[in-house]
């Protein structure tokens, strides 16, 4: 073993184990820190939720290997010099907020860091710091009053983390420190797997035990961290996370913040990225059609050079992109909606919080004269890759957007885009809410107050 070192509950510690154990079981099994509970080993439930450098994550999906150089605390970190509760805790004890006790770790840390983020002004506030903690026996009420009641403290600032080169077990985890480093191990390891967040590739080491043989960790890379916001597009740093995007995000269209916040968890969203997103290729991932809708580019490059591709030409088929073996993405362009163009993201998931879309959809149209002058109607889950439906953006073209031209492109996507049904729904089902979705748009723009009442079943 070589190399590892993290703060841990504020005492340095050296890592005597391999690179893509996960952080959860080093903590459980090596450090005997048994108040961080596995439930779900997949990032869904909260129970294992630790604070790294300032923010809540998912300790069982969070490799070693990314947290080298970083400040790790968990539930037993909290306690006072003499061992006195954190108010925290106490505050959570005071209120009847746990039970059984077995999410309550998780909830603390959750707590402790919304506190350290300038804490909670409402419920809703609360809603969106726990979405990605459950609890089965105490309920929430307890818990978001808990919430509401404590007093913001003061945020912690952290170092920039180091690279390093690990190995151990017949792993081996690499984390450059610039853009030529990464491309030279890629182009001499093409076979080896990117992590970012591991928000989806950290289920292998976690959920199945299946040790990932060669990582090459992007995220301490700084042209894949920057933000550009500019007077008409915005570039995002494909290794940025979703929390440090949302800012510059949410200022593009008011429908954005809501829907991703419905992106995971906040745990999920303080480590998962966009690159990352676009990289799985999953075609329900949540961040395509927003790109697709807005004409996004991205950069790509290897040692070759950098070349600048359009989102429209980067799926290919099932989980295949453009992306050569030996690039990586760097940049996503984004340009910003226009004054007067219409433009929404929804999407539809079995339940609202932290779920994975059965159809997400972005729509972006231009209009002259009252008439569609360009359309883009982008979805994910309605193909094997996140797609555009354009015979139905061709059939709006000319004309005014009301219910006649949305029908219209109703009965055009679905002879266009023929889903599959799968464990989350039939394809009559998807076609059904691709429809809806569109329908809930022209509602969204004409009657703003009907626009959440309209049926997606």
């Amino acid at each position: 073993m070589s190399g590892i070192w993290l703060t841990l509950n504020g005492t340095g510690r050296s890592v005597a184990a391999p690179p893509s154990t996960t952080l959860l079981d080093w903590l459980r099994e090596a450090e005997h820190l048994t108040g961080t509970k596995e439930g779900c080993a997949e990032g869904d439930c909260g129970a294992c939720t630790v604070v790294v450098d300032g923010r809540a994550v998912n300790a069982c999906i969070t490799l070693l290997g990314q947290v080298h150089g970083r400040s790790v605390t968990t539930v037993e970190g909290l306690l006072g010099p003499g061992r006195e509760a954190h108010p925290v805790q106490h505050a959570l004890a005071e209120t009847d907020g746990t039970q059984c006790g077995f999410c309550t770790p998780g909830f603390i840390m959750s707590l402790y860091a919304l506190q350290r983020d300038g804490g909670a002004k409402t419920a809703d506030d609360v809603h969106e710091a726990l979405a990605g903690n459950l609890c089965r026996c105490t309920g929430y009420r307890p818990i978001v009053e808990t919430a509401l009641a404590l007093p913001a403290a003061t945020a912690e600032t952290f170092a920039s983390p180091p690279g390093g080169s690990f190995t151990g077990s017949g792993q081996r985890y690499e984390v450059p420190e610039s853009l030529a480093a990464l491309l030279d191990l890629r182009a001499k390891h093409p076979d080896a797997v990117l992590i970012a967040g591991a928000t989806d590739l950290g289920l292998g080491p976690s959920r199945s035990r299946a040790p990932i043989p060669f990582a090459i960790d992007v995220t301490r890379v700084p042209e894949l961290q920057g933000l550009e916001d500019g007077a008409d597009s915005l570039t995002l740093g494909a290794a940025l996370s979703y929390t440090e995007a949302m800012p510059a995000l949410a200022k593009l269209h008011p429908t954005i913040r809501p829907y991703f916040t419905r992106l995971g968890s906040r745990q999920i969203r303080n480590a998962g990225t966009i690159g990352g997103n676009l990289g799985t290729a999953s075609p329900i991932g949540d961040t395509p059609p927003l790109l697709l809708a807005l004409d996004a580019e991205l950069t790509l490059a290897s040692t070759r050079g950098q070349r600048r591709i359009a989102i429209a030409d980067f799926f290919l088929a099932y989980r295949k992109t453009a992306l050569a073996a030996d690039e990586v993405i760097v940049a996503i362009h984004l340009p910003k909606p226009k004054p007067g163009e219409l433009f929404r993201i929804d999407k539809l998931s079995k339940r609202y919080d932290q779920d994975i879309s059965t159809v997400a959809a972005a729509f972006r149209l231009s209009l002259v004269d009252g008439k569609v002058s360009d359309a883009r109607l982008a979805f994910g889950g309605m193909a094997a890759t996140p797609v555009r439906a354009k015979a139905a953006e061709a059939g709006l073209m000319g004309k005014p957007f009301d219910a006649a031209a949305v029908e219209a492109a109703v009965i055009a996507i679905g002879a266009e885009l023929k889903p599959i049904g799968d464990m989350r729904a039939t394809a009559r089902y998807r076609s059904t809410v691709a429809g809806n979705l569109l329908r809930r748009f022209l509602l969204a723009e004409t009657s703003p107050g009907m626009a959440l009442e309209v049926a997606t079943l």
